[in-house]
């Protein structure tokens, strides 16, 4: 099952961000290819979509911590892409999903890392992380750094950037709180002390995860 189908079934200082390998300012067999189809996302039928509308969501982001397009409170705006699952599938139906763009090159990349692993070994039942990497590098580059560096949550390698694009960031790392009806409630730096705080409020109020 593709990864926009998953979230259909079921229904992210002055940070450190890196604009590619060489603009970093600070260096500056589990496969599965899953297809991202076009289509609304909503809520399971289980759940009145009116209870989505009265959840107290988190804060959305703003000013110089957004670098990224606004999409918050609209759904995720992935029509198109293929992505190739480097790590074994995970079912995300029901659970919150936090999209990680990441590179191996980018340090504070990698920084996140430990604070994406200990969210999702603490709401495994409820949290899907999904590390989203091909940024300027190839897949064999991040297999490598994934078998040096074992994490809970799961890899995902998006060749043609077809999830990333949309969002128009400015530099990675980059995160998307989305919410079990599929709709973008934060985005920002996982080093951001308000990204935890989005993901806990998402998992608080998201009437689908309570109703589990």
């Amino acid at each position: 099952m593709n990864l926009i189908a998953m979230i259909v079934a079921s229904t992210g200082l002055a940070f450190g961000v890196a604009a590619g390998p060489d603009k970093c300012p600070l260096c500056a067999d589990h496969e599965k290819t899953a297809e991202v189809a076009a289509g609304a996302l909503a809520p399971t039928p289980t759940v009145d979509p009116a209870e989505y509308a009265k959840a107290d969501w988190p804060k959305h982001n703003s000013g110089d911590s957004l670098y990224a397009k606004d999409f918050q409170g609209q759904q995720l705006p992935v029509a198109l892409g293929k992505e190739t699952w480097l790590s074994e599938q995970v079912k995300t139906e029901g659970k919150v999903i936090v999209l990680d763009f990441w590179a191996t090159w980018c340090p504070p990349c990698r920084a996140a890392s430990p604070i994406l692993d200990k969210l999702q070994k603490d709401h495994k039942d409820d949290l899907a992380v999904l590390a989203i990497g091909g940024q300027r590098e190839d897949i064999d580059t991040v297999r490598s750094y994934m078998g040096e560096h074992e994490v809970s949550y799961s890899h995902l390698f998006d060749a043609e950037q077809s999830v990333f694009t949309p969002f128009e960031s400015e530099g990675i790392p980059l995160v998307v709180v989305i919410s079990t009806d599929g709709v973008v409630r934060w985005i920002g730096n996982p080093h951001d002390k308000n990204f935890k705080k989005a993901v806990a409020q998402t998992l608080k109020v998201d009437p689908l995860v309570n109703a589990s």
